[in-house]
């Protein structure tokens, strides 16, 4: 599920571009973007500088859920 995997990578490597999300879960750049829009929608993740992305708390909760 490359949602997960875009919140986990973002866990371990905060402040991260698309670009970089893709390029360490060998996902199109295109289709992580997306996924990132509706992931900030839900507030799953933030971003405090455009393009830059960072795990919301309400991310971390939620991959902490799917891991127990």
């Amino acid at each position: 599920m490359i949602a997960k995997d875009i919140l986990t990578v973002l866990k371990r490597t905060p402040r991260l571009t698309p670009q970089m999300i893709a390029e360490q879960i060998s996902a199109n750049p295109q289709r992580v973007r997306n996924i990132l829009c509706v992931l900030l929608e839900l507030k799953l993740v933030k971003t405090s500088v455009r393009g830059v992305y960072e795990i919301s708390p309400l991310g971390e909760d939620l991959l902490r859920e799917i891991a127990s």
